[in-house]
């Protein structure tokens, strides 16, 4: 009996499938692992030969988020992270509609000057940026690391916006205004809209870059604004290190970033979906 012509096809796709999931399952085996260790005691965690049968335990999280107070850390992270994609999207959302619709010679040089500082090194801003807000009595607040972290999450912004705004044309913006909205009306009213996948996507990107930021957190936090990743350094003490409490407060920091983006994956897709079609 001859082989159907959608044999070969099933055997690729079947293929495809098989090294996907392969792949897929080699890039999760770490944060597996973190999950898995998070749950263990300590005997359980140093044994020679990892077991996948063992009695979960809280105790990690309990004593992470208890008795050494990181519950504070991921509030700090929280509001930071936050206030920062917040400020990135409400300053860089008009400037990168303004430079996508103004395509002058001042347009290209401030988009020059904003890649420029995007790509200058975190770590030459930091002593500048120390004595700037220690002038100020601005250490140890939420406002120097959310707007040091603007130095790079704004210049993003602008930038990944403004491929998304040129990927509308500029007739809905005019037939906008003939039908009697202002430019500012003509934005907020038909351009945003369409622009909200983007919008979505950047807010992810701006969200994770403020999250996981180390260099600045370090420097311009105290005790009380102090986030996650500057207060796991923590468990590294002189009499040991304690895994099971790193790794617990590695799930708890990852758990925020997958929350938001699966909530604003939603909207990125039918932003994109419904820019598509009104654009056609």
């Amino acid at each position: 009996m001859a082989a159907s012509p959608a044999d070969p096809a099933n055997r690729r796709r079947a293929v495809v499938t098989i090294v996907f999931v392969g792949v897929l399952l080699c890039l999760l085996m770490p944060y597996v692992w973190l999950v898995l260790t998070s749950f263990k005691n300590r005997n359980e965690i140093f044994q020679s030969r990892p077991s996948l049968t063992f009695t979960p335990t809280f105790d990690n999280f309990r004593v992470a988020f208890g008795e050494k107070d990181f519950l504070l850390n991921l509030k700090n992270s929280l509001v930071i992270a936050t206030l920062t994609t917040m400020l990135a999207l409400v300053f860089g959302v008009p400037a990168a509609y303004s430079l996508a619709r103004a395509d002058t010679r001042s347009g290209r040089l401030v988009l020059l000057l904003l890649l420029a500082a995007r790509l200058l090194p975190a770590i030459v801003l930091a002593v500048p940026l120390f004595v700037l807000f220690a002038n100020a009595g601005l250490i140890n607040t939420y406002w120097a690391p959310v707007v040091a972290h603007l130095t790079f999450n704004l210049p993003f912004t602008v930038w990944m916006m403004r491929g998304f705004f040129l990927s509308i044309p500029p007739q809905i913006d005019q037939a906008a205004q003939v039908d009697g909205c202002t430019p500012f009306g003509a934005f907020f009213r038909t351009v945003l809209p369409l622009a909200k996948g983007g919008m979505a996507a950047t807010a992810i990107f701006a969200f994770i870059n403020s999250w996981n930021e180390l260099l600045y957190g370090t420097v311009l936090t105290g005790k009380d604004t102090a986030t996650l990743p500057v207060a796991v350094p923590r468990l590294l003490t002189p009499i040991g290190t304690f895994w099971g409490q790193i790794a617990a407060v590695g799930v708890v920091t990852t758990l925020p970033v997958l929350v938001f983006s699966f909530i604003v994956q939603r909207q990125m897709v039918s932003g994109m979906t419904g820019g598509a079609l009104s654009g056609v």
